[in-house]
């Protein structure tokens, strides 16, 4: 009888298993369920529907990757506090994966409370091709997400089922519940305790008592285990296999007699990453590149080494859906003015953008502002957009291009009219050309050329240096300096620097980088600067990028009102505008040519600097939205004029050369030949963009008659 207390002790945990039996399953249930977020190409085929603690989703998804999150409310009336187990669960195929995530630090439902959690459904991996049936595969899931009611619980059973579909083997995945065949576990491994106890007694073994307490103690954590409440998910997940447009770009390269053509040297399609290219392929296939996307119709031009598909602007499609290029013209935005100087000195409505009515030939400033134009205003209206009036509706719309004076402003001015079928209407690349940072996709500090008549009459003085005197704001010329009268080219290659007159002292010095018969043209520096700071202000200084060109200012309003919605479908790769300089020309102080144009570099896809790598992550050359113009480079490899003339001149984002007044960027002829253009001449836009990798065809074949469609 002195061993009766042991067996006791240990008949005492039963009540405990009574009751943690006893816990009201039925007071758990979900409140809401509502669609928080969905990536990839998730598609909700019906709305999904909950009730208690069951949950129904019917789904389709494409591509690996694609998940959707909805956030639930999980009511507890109960007197009991529940855990909720966020492990991941998944079907034994591994395709789907479905996750119960908490919102906070805890994973206890309170009793008499509420807890907030996600369910994650994801796309986890790719289906193989023997397992499609035209080119889809339905994924049928049962499961349970548990919650518990110990933290003391074992490691969830995986318990496999076969009663939904034999495409996929379901799962039920739960904890241990108490039940009958549990119970019946437990008796025996109480009964077994009890009989091995009774034998250590009957052998008088003096350690008896301590091993029936070490066996009741590592028994109550399992029989605590006993209250669980699961949520019930039952999901139909359609998975249709669609063909990327990277691939198939891929895939057609590695055809014999290819029309793809690999590129061989340097690239840079990611802010500060100039690396050897290894996978971008440049598109001359005559058919087979050819894009629907975001409504408009597209070329593909290559692909980038961060795995998108570059495409340039090929106009509407017809109303047949095609892209021919017999479409005749469409309605877009015109550039009728050339960057004149224009009076503003009266008080206007001023806005940031603009959005187009083509229906009526209207514009609508956006985010407007009213200021009068004056030296203390007008830096704050550079780049944007007015009607000329008071009002912000107007049929011919106007952009504040460049300061002229205290009571003018260069401006160009834009209308609606029919344009070339493959633009989205046409533009002047910046306002002027008479500076070298009209090559600018965006510039901040312009010089403006000058000119001055050198007749013989009047002898001047010429320096290849000089000293500045902070004190009374004056430039003395120094070095080596001579006196001319009748300048002829290249009789001052080292000697530019100049005060128009005969002592060589002067406030404001004038640097001569050209000639041209009986003128000089030159620009004025001022507070100590030399040419050198002046090429680095207008080209290359960290703050060069401040005021849209006119061209990027079209493109960008265009893309507002027209591909917006589409952002999240186009990767941010780097668009370059190329200021580094090849050919200094005249503007080298020291043995500059005046007979010799600033000329720009542009060898290969490799951009240099890091204030020409335009992109939304580059905050030395910030894109507004993911959308740039086609390089020059990128139009020579492409090695047939056919394939890229549109029967209209158009422009590129690539600087070409500072003549003596003139600056050139590239442009497409009409036979699609590369020349250059003055940067204020107007031409047409056809903006590029690049496609992210995941980008599937949903139907088409590339053609001209059978674009391939993007959704």
């Amino acid at each position: 009888m002195k061993y009766l207390k042991y067996f006791l002790f240990l008949l005492l945990i039963i009540p405990f298993m009574v009751l943690a039996e006893e816990c009201d399953i039925t007071k758990i249930t979900i409140t809401s369920m509502e669609q928080n977020s969905v990536e990839g190409n998730t598609e909700v085929i019906t709305e999904p529907t909950f009730k208690d603690r069951n949950i129904n989703l019917n789904l389709k998804m494409f591509d690996v990757g694609d998940s959707i999150t909805y956030d639930m409310t999980i009511k507890n009336d109960s007197e009991e506090d529940y855990m909720i187990d966020e492990n991941t669960f998944e079907t034994d195929s591994g395709y789907i994966e479905y996750s119960l995530k908490t919102n906070d630090n805890s994973n206890v439902v309170k009793a008499q409370s509420t807890k907030n959690v996600s369910l994650v459904v994801t796309y986890k991996k790719e289906i193989e091709e023997d397992k499609l049936t035209n080119n889809k595969f339905d994924a049928s899931n049962s499961l349970k997400l548990s919650l518990n009611t110990s933290e003391k619980e074992q490691p969830l059973d995986i318990i496999t089922t076969d009663n939904i579909k034999e495409s996929v083997a379901p799962q039920e995945v739960k904890n241990p519940i108490t039940s009958v065949s549990s119970m019946l576990l437990i008796s025996l491994i109480l009964l077994t305790a009890i009989v091995f106890a009774y034998i250590l007694i009957k052998r008088k073994n003096k350690y008896t008592k301590y091993i029936v307490l070490m066996l009741t103690v590592l028994l109550i954590p399992t029989v605590y285990a006993i209250c669980t409440c699961d949520i019930e998910v039952e999901s139909t997940i359609e998975i249709e296999k669609k063909p990327k447009l990277l691939d198939t770009i891929a895939n057609i390269a590695k055809e014999d007699n290819s029309c793809l053509t690999k590129y061989e040297g340097k690239v840079t399609d990611q802010v500060g990453q100039t690396v050897t290219a290894t996978k971008v392929y440049f598109d001359n296939c005559a058919e087979q590149r050819n894009v629907i996307f975001g409504g408009f119709c597209w070329q593909v031009i290559r692909t980038t080494e961060t795995g998108g598909i570059k495409m340039i602007y090929n106009g509407e499609p017809d109303q047949d859906g095609k892209c021919l290029n017999t479409r005749a013209s469409h309605k877009g935005i015109v550039q009728s003015g050339d960057g004149v100087s224009q009076a503003v000195d009266s008080s206007y409505l001023y806005g940031d953008t603009f959005t187009y009515d083509t229906s009526n030939n209207t514009f609508t400033l956006n985010n407007t502002t009213t200021a009068t134009w004056s030296d203390s205003t007008y830096e704050n209206l550079l780049g944007k957009f007015t009607c000329k009036s008071s009002s912000d509706t107007c049929t011919a719309i106007y952009q504040i291009n460049g300061y002229d004076s205290n009571t003018s402003a260069y401006l160009s001015y834009y209308t609606i009219a029919n344009t070339n079928y493959a633009q989205i209407g046409t533009s002047a690349f910046n306002a002027n050309n008479n500076s070298p940072a009209m090559v600018g996709y965006m510039f901040n500090t312009v010089y403006n050329a000058k000119t001055e008549l050198v007749l013989g009459l009047v002898r001047y003085k010429f320096g290849n240096s000089f000293t500045y005197d902070d004190s009374t704001n004056t430039y003395s010329l120094s070095g080596t300096t001579q006196d001319l009268k009748d300048i002829k080219r290249n009789t001052i290659t080292n000697t530019h620097y100049t005060c128009w007159n005969q002592t060589g002292i002067c406030n404001e010095i004038a640097y001569v980088y050209g000639d041209s018969n009986a003128s000089d043209y030159y620009i004025t520096l001022r507070d100590g600067k030399n040419v050198n700071d002046a090429l680095d202000e207008m080209l290359s200084n960290n703050d060069v990028n401040k005021y849209n060109s006119s061209i990027k200012g079209i493109i960008d309003n265009w893309y507002a009102q027209n591909l917006s919605d589409k952002t999240n479908m186009l990767e941010d790769v780097v668009y370059c505008n190329y200021r580094n300089i090849d050919n200094i020309g005249g503007w080298n102080p020291n043995g500059g040519n005046v007979d010799t144009q600033l000329e720009f570099y542009i060898k290969d896809l490799a951009c240099r600097n890091i204030t020409d790598q335009f992109s939304l992550s580059n905050d030395k050359a910030k894109l507004t939205y993911p959308i740039g113009l086609l390089q020059d480079i990128e139009k020579n490899n492409i090695n047939s004029n056919a394939l890229l003339k549109t029967g209209d001149y158009w422009l590129t984002m690539s600087p070409n050369d500072f003549g003596c007044t003139s600056a050139g960027v590239g442009r497409v002829s009409f036979r699609g030949e590369k020349e250059s253009a003055n940067t204020y001449e107007d031409y047409g836009v056809r903006p590029t963009i690049s496609l992210k990798r995941e980008a599937i065809i949903s139907s088409g074949t590339g053609s001209e008659e059978d674009p391939w469609i993007i959704e």
